[in-house]
């Protein structure tokens, strides 16, 4: 098991640090909770290093089957990921399990049995399975983050220490719910002019490789001088056409160094800052990365999750680096004292009007039921915005796709509009 450096605070105040063993940094939180010991921060103990000496000829190999065993693992979890809905299902009919009476281990192999999902149902089975072993329900469901994040595995652990499971669930059903379906209007928003453009590129590469070499060798008949627009589109052609290999290297070439870029947190920094600072669909994803973090933050406070605990577990819930940054710096004033909306204040990365709800929440003992409302708003604007972009996408995307293929068809047929011209001067030329 991997080692995790952490340093902590108590109650009082003072400071703490060590060394745990454990299977994952959510582990090493819920034992740190268990020693009433606050997280400050928790790092991953780098392995030394292996001796260089010790290489032999069956290293290459090894090699070979690291990279096999990583492949195949990329692989069944692609082929094992639950569909999309399923987890808000499975608290649904666990809310309603519990609430009848149903033993838990009893309940969860009820659902495992019924859902519709089966790779989920495979998951609950084992959860079941641990559940059956001594482990607690959060426990269980921590040992499968990639289907139980650690937002949902928090709301379990509170249900569990309240004895409030079955309406932790419910709530968190309906939270799972609403949280889904926005996703996928947003989405749906979003994937509709990347469909179009990808389209219209699609159309325009035809043109350049096989419409436009046509024209080319038709008009190499005139012996007369193009006009510049057909000439510039020609050349374009030509230089396409006569250089495909160089193009869909530089192609590959682009794809890899985009792929590494994302997957390095300065370039998914870059790429979320670029997406807020869209025109049209800026505003949109900022809007729903705040909703999430306002609908998220309201659930686990009502729960009566510890606010440090609750900012760190929420960080990646609005799916947007800028955010998580921003995240991160509250939850560093907050450590440090500080209260959450003037934290919040202080990024200037959250709206005024949820600063504002979140300090009238924090003096009257009511944030998670202003931070419920204030989500609220934020979804029916995401909701309201996404229609509007829905009837003026199009248009805009209509206009752009039909200039481009229109001034390409143009070009090309400017040098038939005098064709009759054409003609004669080739004549001449050729007598």
């Amino acid at each position: 098991m991997p080692q995790y450096q952490y340093r902590a605070r108590d109650m009082e105040g003072h400071a703490h640090q060590g060394v745990q063993t454990a299977a994952s940094e959510e582990e090493v939180l819920r034992a740190l909770d268990a020693s009433r010991l606050i997280p400050v921060s928790i790092r991953v103990q780098a392995p030394p290093r292996p001796r260089r000496a010790a290489r032999s000829a069956a290293g290459p190999s090894v090699a070979q089957a690291d990279v096999f065993k990583r492949l195949s693992t990329a692989l069944e979890e692609m082929t094992s990921r639950p569909k999309r809905g399923s987890v808000a299902m499975f608290a649904r009919q666990l809310s309603t399990l519990i609430n009848s009476g149903i033993p838990l281990v009893r309940a969860l192999r009820s659902i495992s049995r019924d859902h519709y999902d089966k790779n989920l149902a495979r998951f609950i089975n084992a959860v079941a399975a641990d559940v059956q072993k001594g482990e607690s329900l959060s426990a269980a469901l921590g040992n499968h983050p990639q289907v139980f994040d650690q937002v949902f595995v928090s709301l379990v652990k509170t249900g569990e220490v309240s004895g409030t499971l079955d309406k932790i669930m419910d709530q968190t059903a309906g939270y799972l719910e609403r949280a889904e379906t926005l996703k996928m209007k947003v989405e749906a928003a979003l994937r509709y002019p990347v469909f179009v453009f990808s389209f219209a590129l699609l159309v325009l590469l035809v043109m350049v490789l096989k419409i436009v070499p046509m024209f080319a060798k038709i008009y190499a008949q005139f012996g007369v001088q193009l006009p510049l627009p057909t000439r510039i589109l020609l050349g374009i052609s030509h230089a396409a056409t006569h250089n495909i290999l160089i193009l869909i290297g530089l192609g590959v070439a682009a794809t890899i160094a985009w792929g590494r870029l994302m997957r390095s947190e300065a370039g998914k920094l870059w790429l979320d800052r670029v997406k807020i600072g869209l025109p049209m669909f800026g505003p949109l994803i900022r809007m729903y990365a705040i909703s999430r973090f306002a609908r998220t933050m309201g659930l686990l406070v009502g729960s009566g999750t510890q606010m440090l605990y609750a900012l760190k577990v929420i960080r990646p819930v609005p799916g947007n680096k800028v955010m998580e940054q921003a995240i991160d710096s509250v939850r560093l004033q907050v450590e440090q004292g500080t209260s959450l909306s003037a934290a919040m204040s202080e990024t200037g990365a959250f709206p005024e009007m949820l600063v504002q709800v979140t300090a009238t929440g924090e003096e009257t003992g009511q944030l998670d039921n202003l931070l419920g409302r204030t989500a609220e708003f934020y979804e029916q604007r995401v909701s309201a915005s996404v229609d509007g972009l829905g009837s003026l996408v199009e248009p805009i995307a209509i206009v752009l796709v039909g200039g481009m293929v229109g001034m390409m068809l143009v070009a090309l047929y400017l040098p038939i509009f005098s064709l009759g011209q054409a003609m004669r001067a080739g004549l001449t030329g050729h007598h």
